[in-house]
């Protein structure tokens, strides 16, 4: 049996494709997203230093519940998947390229789970001793790479998590004197690249987990999953809102859905 296959949000794909093809395009596409959707980082239910820097106090509420549904949450995760290949070479070719420092150690410190305090930890891409620099990988899109190199800024998330891979470090011992993250282009050449840095403040990492311990008791106080009218006490700020796993345009029950922050 033959089907039509397009996608709906890709205008450029037309005609549609048909017979063999189209089976082939959507099988391929069904194996790639079940695979995605059941990978451990899909899965992950707990914060993240990725996550806790965002600026939208509601998103941030709905992730420390887990909040269910998630009515944004069949996103096409192509992008993810690349950047996860990427990071899967990157961390093979620096560990090929890791060398030994006067002092015994390793150059390069890879893919390290490390913790800012007890309730928060993640996988950081490179700790370089060398240059006692944390540095993160991103490998965006066109539109995203050009608004980071004009604003010369990753946004409050990436600065964030940046800032709270290098208190985890520090936890542990390690001498940490500078954040960066690293924008490798998906399309397009090598020498787009753009990096952001700036010395390590532990204050910027430390705020945000005290922010995240004021959602939490706010949380407590105001219990949403009881009383769905208060989600409106978590203010809603622009993040990306489209790619957020509660995004349900026009929504006017918080507890099914954000609306966004402009609605």
């Amino acid at each position: 049996m033959t089907t039509a296959f397009s996608q709906p949000t890709a205008g450029w794909a037309s005609p549609a494709l048909t017979g063999l093809a189209a089976d082939i395009a959507a099988h391929v596409t069904g194996v790639i997203k079940h695979t995605s959707a059941n990978a451990p980082r899909s899965r992950q239910t707990a914060i993240g230093p990725s996550e806790i820097g965002t600026p939208c106090v509601r998103r941030l509420a709905y992730k420390l519940l887990d909040w269910d549904p998630k009515p944004n949450s069949d996103t096409d995760p192509w992008a993810s998947i690349v950047g996860t290949a990427v990071h899967a070479w990157l961390e093979h070719t620096f560990g090929q390229a890791n060398y030994t420092l006067p002092d015994g150690r390793p150059r390069y410190v890879l893919e390290r789970r490390v913790s800012a305090d007890a309730k928060l930890s993640g996988s950081s891409d490179l700790l370089d001793r060398y240059l006692r620099c944390v540095i993160d990988w991103k490998v965006p899109g066109s539109t995203a790479m050009t608004e980071y190199r004009k604003k010369q800024h990753p946004g409050l998330g990436y600065q964030t998590q940046a800032h709270t891979y290098g208190l985890g470090y520090a936890n542990e011992g390690e001498d940490i004197e500078h954040v960066a993250i690293v924008f490798l282009p998906r399309a397009g050449r090598l020498d787009g690249i753009y990096v952001w840095t700036e010395p390590f403040q532990p204050l910027i990492a430390q705020a945000a987990l005290q922010r995240r311990d004021n959602v939490i008791e706010a949380i407590k106080g105001l219990d949403p999953e009881a009383n769905p009218a208060m989600w409106a006490q978590f203010p809603a700020t622009e993040a990306y809102c489209t790619y957020c796993p509660w995004h349900l345009p026009k929504s006017t029950d918080l507890s099914r859905g954000c609306p966004g922050a402009n609605q």
